[in-house]
């Protein structure tokens, strides 16, 4: 599946956006995967599930997240985000949100191994559909299943698996078991995708070169940093760190707006900005206050200006 070791966008709701997933690529991105869809919405026609499947022009391959708990459903719905341009289907089976877990779909999926087992089965029946899997080790401390997943998703022929190391009761707590994932994926018959508090390059580097990954997955470490894996493939390829300049911070998040812009229109796309521009300024002398302002600003003017304040 992979030429080298790839450097991978996650899937981001409310986040990794055609806008998001450009930016992204423009910076080394290898992969962007889609924000999570349902599965069971593009089935029944739901038009916000069938908007998100649409691909930007930088969108190859194009890799598109489903969740769900019916193996039908799911298979349906790949074969419709195939049809819309898809290269390959990620399946969550870690989102550890209470609104996802209530409909049986992502983690909920780690304590109903069987019905996992027989979505993958499902996926794999002629003609198989080329897909991943995404997850997390287990439910809670007392339920590891990350080995089990790992075989069923060779037996019915995943492309890859990737897992974030934490259970779904720990959601964002804690500290990522990298250990865990590195044990279980020294022993794995097909590649697996770490992810999980990768925050600084040196830490992707460190990941990168182990033996047992076949590549890596960000996630909220590039919330305001979409130049993140720049930072990493100049860390990895050439061996020196990299920051990006303060113009070019800039001109980066101006063509974020843009972006917004052209998939949400003017009104939608401001209070979008807003969010990630709260994100951008993280870090940067009077960031607090100028958080408080940005979420006051109602003209994009305004707004632009503002950024040209910050990053001159």
């Amino acid at each position: 599946m992979f030429t080298k070791k790839p450097i991978i966008l996650a899937p981001l709701a409310g986040i990794s956006d055609r806008s998001f997933r450009n930016l992204c690529r423009s910076f080394g991105a290898d992969f962007a995967v889609s924000e999570m869809v349902s599965a069971k919405g593009l089935v029944y026609g739901d038009r916000k599930s069938r908007m998100l499947l649409v691909p930007d022009e930088s969108d190859k391959p194009y890799w598109v997240q489903l969740f769900g708990s019916e193996p039908e459903i799911i298979r349906e719905a790949a074969q419709m985000a195939l049809a819309a341009g898809a290269d390959l289907i990620d399946i969550n089976m870690g989102c550890p949100v209470r609104k996802v877990i209530k409909t049986g779909a992502g983690a909920a999926l780690l304590r109903e191994p069987e019905r996992a087992r027989k979505i993958m089965q499902a996926l794999n029946r002629a003609p198989a559909i080329p897909y991943t899997i995404k997850t997390r080790t287990g439910w809670d401390n007392e339920i590891f299943v990350l080995e089990d997943f790992i075989k069923m998703a060779a037996e019915f022929n995943a492309k890859a698996l990737t897992c974030h190391p934490r259970t779904a009761k720990m959601m964002f707590s804690g500290k990522a078991d990298w250990q865990r994932l590195m044990t279980a994926a020294e022993k794995a018959p097909l590649p697996v995708i770490g992810s999980g508090d990768i925050n600084d390059a040196a830490t992707a580097v460190t990941y990168l070169k182990h033996p047992a990954l076949a590549g890596i997955m960000l996630g909220r470490g590039t919330f305001g940093r979409p130049w993140f894996f720049r930072e990493i493939k100049e860390l990895s390829e050439n061996g020196r760190s990299w920051v990006p300049a303060s113009e070019l911070k800039r001109e980066t998040i101006l063509r974020h707006g843009e972006l917004l812009k052209e998939e949400y229109g003017e009104k939608h796309s401001l209070l979008l900005y807003r969010k990630h521009l709260a994100w951008y300024i993280k870090g940067i002398p009077g960031a607090a206050a100028c958080r408080k302002k940005i979420f006051t600003l109602t003209d994009p003017a305004l707004v632009r200006e503002m950024v040209y304040d910050i990053f001159p």
